[in-house]
């Protein structure tokens, strides 16, 4: 059943979005609807948004904090860690990735680095490609001059992100797009294309950063591995599928998780190997954009 509440978090339960697809729409949208599930990806509660978009990032703040970000939406939905709704965040972007200050020193948003998912001109895809930073209260604090490409679509800006361990360099994409760029975020300097991906199909998509430093990127097939500084270390092949576009490390840095958004799958990853611990199917076609681990 769906409520407005989720179950209060446990260690280990997975946060998954399964939106409530429109047949009609050219590009996968829908009702917003978020699955809070067991370790052993049992289904404990399911929460619908109400928003009509598609839901591409769910994170934990430092504080515990599950946020839900719809780019198409132009929404950032909260939920505190008794699985209670929180007030929204308004910013008004279409933001869809989000990365948070290890420390967690700065309040729930203080510090927090969201990537605006939409580049288009108009209508739905509408945005401005960029990279902000939060303020304690939730504001944005800074606007970072990011470099973006579109995507195959034209209207992709910042759509993944994953920062060095320092917290000098911004790694970023966009989804579809050939190049992994590199952004100084204290000089707000645009670094270039510090990874392209030649060989075909010439696309990239989701983003991590591995705890030993290393680069990780899907491929739609495989993760490949890169250093820092982009040179390529190799790929690892997924499971049978060409949707694996999306990689989340676990918290604590206890594995990978690759997700598969044409599938509805999930590939639990070792680290550092990258060997494959296991597979969740979870019925969710063309919805599987994003997880959350609770601690």
């Amino acid at each position: 059943m769906t409520d407005r509440s989720f179950l209060p978090f446990a260690s280990g339960d997975l946060f998954v979005p399964a939106p409530r697809l429109d047949p009609a729409a050219r590009y996968p949208t829908g009702i917003g609807r978020i699955r809070q599930l067991a370790a052993d990806g049992s289904l404990k509660a399911e929460v619908e948004t109400g928003r009509s978009g598609l839901i591409s990032c769910l994170v934990l703040s430092p504080a515990g904090v599950l946020h839900a970000l719809d780019p198409q939406a132009r929404a950032i939905d909260r939920f505190a860690a008794d699985g209670h709704p929180l007030a929204p965040l308004d910013l008004g972007g279409a933001y869809g990735s989000m990365l948070f200050d290890a420390d967690g020193n700065s309040g729930d948003t203080g510090g927090a680095l969201l990537g605006e998912h939409l580049c288009g001109p108009e209508g739905p895809f509408a945005g401005a490609g960029r990279l902000v930073r939060l303020g304690p209260d939730g504001t944005i604090a800074r606007c970072y001059a990011t470099e973006t490409n579109g995507g195959v679509s034209g209207f992709l800006g910042v759509t993944h992100i994953a920062r060095a361990a320092d917290g000098a360099t911004l790694y970023h994409l966009s989804e579809t797009g050939p190049h992994i760029y590199g952004h100084d975020l204290a000089a707000d300097r645009r670094l270039g294309p510090i990874y392209t991906k030649a060989d075909p199909p010439p696309m990239l998509f989701g983003l991590a950063l591995l705890p030993d430093g290393r680069l990780a990127v899907a491929t739609g097939s495989a993760v490949r591995l890169l250093w820092p500084d982009g040179a390529r270390l190799g790929d690892v092949a997924l499971p049978e599928g060409r949707g694996w576009a999306n990689l989340v490390v676990r918290p604590g840095g206890a594995g990978l998780w690759a997700l598969d958004f044409f599938g509805g799958r999930m590939a639990e990853l070792s680290l550092p190997g990258l060997d494959l611990v296991r597979v969740l199917d979870l019925g969710n076609p063309n919805g599987m954009t994003s997880v959350a681990e609770v601690p």
